[in-house]
């Protein structure tokens, strides 16, 4: 499955079953990270995490939303296939473990619903 097959799957996933909502739209976000502890107002949005790989620097990064915790290092990241593609909704608190801290991009996929 490509990733724009995949990003569909999960969009479609998050918004079956919510009232009024019968299509959706993607949009990329690109989201830069300044400080190690960051956090992020979704207002009330679904992001799909969609960075391909993470800066050298980052030893551990953890992403904190209302419905969703992801912890993985580098390494581990490297090695995800589907997994990397995790969802988070309503707001986004970033931690990140490093020795030297620099700053970086995130890239997500913001859903948007439409209403019937």
């Amino acid at each position: 499955m490509n990733t724009s097959e995949l990003l569909h799957r999960i969009a479609k996933d998050r918004v079956d079953g919510m009232r009024n909502i019968d299509s959706y739209q993607l949009k990329a976000i690109v989201v830069e990270i300044t400080k190690q502890e960051q956090t992020i107002d979704l207002k009330n949005d679904i992001w799909i995490l969609n960075t391909r790989y993470l800066p050298e620097f980052i030893k551990e990064i953890t992403l904190v939303s209302s419905d969703n915790v992801f912890t993985t290092d580098k390494e581990a990241y490297d090695y995800m296939d589907e997994f990397r593609y995790q969802a988070f909704t309503d707001y986004l608190d970033i931690k990140i473990d490093t020795e030297r801290f620099v700053p970086f991009r995130l890239e997500f996929v913001k859903i948007i619903p439409h209403r019937n």
